[in-house]
């Protein structure tokens, strides 16, 4: 038993004997290196000092960055909203510059059209002061004609009532033939004539006829369409409108669309065409 507890403390003493050792090499080790860095910067003293610079990439320069990109990122935002803000109200600007423009163009067109039927009417109107001069001065000549004709009936009349004259004795005593009695006055009298009037007619190889609109089709839509066409004595319509409706507005588009864009074969008066107005019916009928 007490043999192997000497052995036990032996390796135990030796043990701290190697490291005592182990720690005065490593101080050793120390003195030398502190004795090496010394003497080198003793040596080096008399030398310039010489610089490096290394560019470094600091946390506080990255948010900068990332705070200018983001800047930039919503200017740019806010100007693509800006540009397309000024894009949509030029487009609004010209959409009611369009809109605009069609008023006045649809003004213009009323307009053209309130002249054109002023200048039908007043040709209308002019006419039948034509005509109602012309009819008083066919009465008032019928009325002369009438009264020459009167007149020389009464004188007619009064000479066939005036007696015969008196006999004139002759040498020979023999009574005078008696006179012949006056033969009425006869005048001729031409008939009054009536001015030859036509009316307008539809070409139709100028234009189509109405066509049955596909949705009143659908709908069973039917009725009959009455329009009042104004003619010029070209032959033209100069304007038109609904005179007596079939009760569905696509059959009265229809009828009035396609008669205004017909050409017509124009009134005549003693064959001279003359402006009017024309009566046009239509029945819209499903089969």
């Amino acid at each position: 038993m007490s043999k192997p507890t000497q052995t036990s403390a032996s390796a135990g003493t030796l043990r701290q004997a190697i490291g005592q050792s182990a720690e005065y090499v490593i101080a050793l080790a120390l003195l030398v290196v502190c004795l090496a860095v010394g003497a080198v910067v003793w040596l080096g003293q008399g030398e310039e000092p010489q610089g490096v610079v290394t560019e470094l990439s600091l946390a506080s320069d990255d948010a900068e960055t990332a705070a200018v990109t983001r800047m930039q990122a919503e200017e740019e935002a806010a100007l693509a909203a800006l540009r397309a803000e000024l894009r949509d109200s030029l487009t609004a600007v010209e959409a009611r510059g369009r809109i605009e423009a069609e008023l006045a163009e649809r003004e213009r067109v009323a307009a053209e059209e309130r002249a054109a039927q002023i200048a039908a009417l007043e040709a209308q109107r002019q006419e039948a002061a034509a005509l109602r001069q012309r009819l008083e001065s066919e009465q008032a000549r019928r009325r002369r004609i009438e009264q020459e004709q009167s007149q020389a009936a009464s004188a007619a009349a009064a000479q066939a009532a005036v007696p015969a004259s008196k006999p004139v004795e002759a040498p020979e005593n023999r009574p005078a033939t008696p006179s012949a009695p006056a033969q009425p006055v006869r005048v001729a009298l031409s008939p009054a004539r009536e001015p030859v009037i036509t009316k307008p007619a539809v070409r139709w190889e100028t234009c189509d006829r109405p066509q049955y609109p596909r949705a009143s089709l659908r709908a069973e839509e039917e009725g009959v369409t009455v329009v009042s066409l104004q003619i010029n004595a070209e032959g033209l319509v100069t304007a038109g409108s609904i005179r007596e409706s079939s009760g569905h507005r696509r059959l009265d588009e229809e009828t009035l669309s396609a008669l205004s864009r017909c050409r017509f074969k124009p009134a005549t008066t003693d064959g001279v065409p003359t402006a009017t107005t024309g009566i046009y019916r239509f029945a819209w009928n499903l089969r």
